[in-house]
């Protein structure tokens, strides 16, 4: 898919100096693929121990954040 990326993720990958690649890799090759609000998805990816979670909204690409949260988003014990 042709993703367009958001003045908000942009700044979000600035932000929180989370590298391009992750977000591609999250996207080309999610471990899992969650519903979020607004009949959103969320792309998510574990790398290095630790979660890439990728908001998106149809083709848009909204937020992105890295999180040491694996459990809670991916289940599991």
């Amino acid at each position: 898919m042709d993703w367009k990326w958001t003045d908000h993720i942009e700044l979000q990958l600035l932000e929180r100096k989370i590298p391009k690649e992750l977000v591609e890799i999250a996207l080309n090759n999610p471990d899992n693929i969650a519903l979020g609000k607004k009949d959103r998805k969320v792309y998510q990816k574990i790398i290095s121990g630790k979660l890439v979670r990728v908001v998106t909204e149809k083709d848009s690409l909204i937020t992105v954040y890295l999180t040491d949260k694996v459990k809670k988003y991916m289940g599991g014990d």
